[in-house]
């Protein structure tokens, strides 16, 4: 199936603007993203307060969210656990969990509700998470980079090497811009834009090779040019297919999902974004200064 045929978008060319353009994000955003310092991450990394609470009849989770939301303190999340909806887990910023307790004395009355467990997730539990996130990514990365060396070559699996880092980079300055907060979720959601972005880069560049074999042709902005529209309908396709799943995670998903959805969002719309715009000129431009031949 072909959403669109015989295109000829002049993406090559227009390079420069899309430089420019995803520069501009990334300035704003790491500028806000370090003013905001240790605000711009959740209780999983910088450590908070959690209370598990148990209601003596069923009630509804959006009852609680409402009213916790009159405190006007920034990411607290509420989740219910086993079956009779009358157990929650209440994750808030440090030092909170007191206020939190006396909303809910005031609203639904102390003697319907009791405290199983109020805990403090310290600071060294938060940096070891936070180790972890961070193992996870550059192992992953590295993998992804052996892995386009020995498919293709070592300039293809740089170009799109840095290509993930270019959305993530761009995804991480929306969150600051947002003002979202980053917790465990984020980081999951991170690591699959970086699956997904990697996929749409690889499609292009295999159909640059292959026009490559083919045509044996050095004018490389000509021939990169054709091989993204032949597969711009497929990347069309991909991304309006995630992308509207993910608009229905975002709306119907519940509040626990909404931050993973939200960054999906931009993750996937970048992702296909920089398989068209950043890793194929990132690539040409690297040829055109160094002067290497391409491996056929």
């Amino acid at each position: 199936m072909e959403l669109i045929k015989n295109t000829r978008f002049d993406f090559i060319g227009k390079r420069k603007f899309a430089y420019l353009f995803s520069l501009a994000i990334i300035v704003i955003g790491m500028v806000i993203f370090g003013m905001r310092g240790k605000a711009n991450f959740g209780i999983d990394f910088v450590g908070g307060d959690i209370v598990q609470i148990k209601f003596s009849t069923a009630s509804s989770i959006v009852a609680v969210r409402n009213e916790l939301k009159k405190l006007n303190i920034p990411e607290i999340t509420v989740q219910e656990i086993g079956t009779e909806h009358n157990e929650f887990i209440i994750k808030s910023p440090p030092k909170t969990s007191d206020e939190i307790l006396g909303v809910l004395e005031t609203s639904f009355g102390k003697e319907h509700f009791t405290v199983m467990a109020k805990s403090v997730i310290s600071p060294s539990m938060s940096v070891t998470l936070r180790k972890r996130a961070l193992t996870a990514f550059f192992a992953g990365l590295i993998g992804i980079l052996l892995y386009l060396t020995m498919r293709f070559e070592f300039h293809f699996a740089v170009c799109a090497t840095i290509a993930i880092f270019h959305d993530l980079l761009i995804v991480i300055a929306i969150l600051a811009i947002s003002n979202r907060i980053i917790d465990g979720t984020i980081i999951a959601a991170l690591l699959t834009i970086a699956g997904y972005s990697v996929n749409d880069t690889i499609v292009i560049f295999d159909r640059i090779r292959e026009n490559l074999r083919k045509t044996r042709s050095k004018n490389y902005a000509e021939l990169f040019n054709q091989s993204i529209n032949e597969t711009l309908s497929r990347t069309i396709l991909t991304v309006l297919t995630v992308i509207f799943v993910d608009v229905l995670l975002l709306i119907f998903g519940g509040e626990p999902l909404k931050n993973f959805a939200y960054t999906l969002l931009f993750g996937f719309f970048f992702g296909a974004y920089s398989s068209i715009f950043i890793a194929s000129a990132i690539l040409i431009d690297w040829q055109k200064r160094s002067g290497f031949r391409f491996k056929l």
